[in-house]
């Protein structure tokens, strides 16, 4: 799955996939960059923060290993929604539930969020919907299946393949 993660977003941007919080079988099997900050295995919000604070980009995509079923296009949708708007983030959202924001499927300014990402992390804030707020997000609704977690053989569609 994360091979295919990895070449929706290459897909999309045309540019390198990096691994953050990956275990060594994952990193050797896909043989893509990896990179493991100083917070690594303190959670999600520390992982976008150890990443921003690791690259020079302003704009930073984001996406689980295990939704496979977010293609190139949706990247795009959110990409489209971040150029159109004066977002700090944007995130997919579930149209059947738009409160559920999917913050992992998401594009992040870094420019405007780290600092505030920061400062709540610093404050004790593990969740990253804890930690947002005051930044200006911006949701996109997507079908159900495409932004859903792939944890199991038994949450494929058909128990068929990807």
């Amino acid at each position: 799955m994360v091979l295919v993660v990895a070449n929706n977003l290459q897909a999309a941007f045309g540019t390198e996939v990096r691994l953050i919080g990956a275990d060594a079988q994952t990193v050797l099997e896909t043989r893509l960059e990896f990179y493991s900050g100083p917070r690594e295995g303190d959670g999600p919000l520390a992982a976008i923060i150890d990443a921003m604070e690791n690259t020079i980009s302003d704009y930073f995509v984001f996406s689980p290993n295990d939704t496979p079923f977010f293609t190139s296009s949706g990247f795009l949708a959110l990409q489209d929604r971040m150029e159109a708007t004066p977002a700090d983030v944007v995130v997919a959202v579930d149209d059947s539930d738009e409160a559920h924001a999917h913050w992992l499927l998401s594009i992040w300014k870094k420019s405007t969020c780290l600092p505030v990402l920061l400062s709540e992390y610093e404050r004790g804030v593990r969740s990253v919907h804890g930690a947002v707020e005051g930044l200006h997000i911006e949701r996109v609704a997507f079908d159900a299946a495409s932004v859903r977690n792939i944890n199991a053989l038994t949450d494929l569609p058909d128990q068929g393949t990807i």
